[in-house]
């Protein structure tokens, strides 16, 4: 897992993918709480995407400056102590949510926050490390077709 930082807050428990830039369409929204998965995506026009553990957002600049304080009077060994642990079940979202996006880039598919959930739904039959196995491919594409098939009959 690694950390990265954003403009308002730390990321931290999570993975980082670089995927070619064409396949992440601008939109109004980039950040994306999944909440049936308990994870946060970030999809980056630049072909960066962050799938992470879920980080509530706090807006108000009077708290980040008393979280600053506190933090500074705190010591240093104290950290550890403090720090919590990502539950299995996250980290397996995070791990299915990731390898969704790997799949996804592979076949060439535009990357969405709904075709994520779609892809993550798609791997519950399958064991995590399974879904960068050619039969996920396989299915991953006829469920992308037939996902398209069905739009334009709308």
């Amino acid at each position: 897992m690694m950390e990265v930082y954003t403009y308002k807050q730390e990321l931290e428990r999570g993975q980082l993918l670089t995927v070619p830039p064409y396949l992440v369409k601008r939109r109004k929204q980039h950040y994306h709480y999944l909440e049936q998965l308990g994870i946060d995506l970030i999809l980056g026009c630049n072909g960066f995407i962050w799938v992470g553990e879920h980080i509530d957002t706090k807006d108000d600049m009077v708290e980040d400056q008393v979280a600053k304080s506190e933090q500074q009077n705190e010591n240093p060994g104290d950290n550890f102590s403090k720090e919590t642990y990502t539950s299995v079940e996250i980290r397996q979202n995070i791990c299915r949510a990731a390898n969704a996006v790997r799949v996804l880039c592979a076949l060439g598919f535009n990357i969405t926050a709904d075709v994520i959930i779609e892809t993550v739904k798609l791997s519950n039959s399958v064991d995590i490390h399974e879904m960068l196995g050619p039969e996920f491919y396989v299915l991953v594409a006829e469920s992308e077709v037939e996902r398209r098939r069905s739009s334009k009959r709308i």
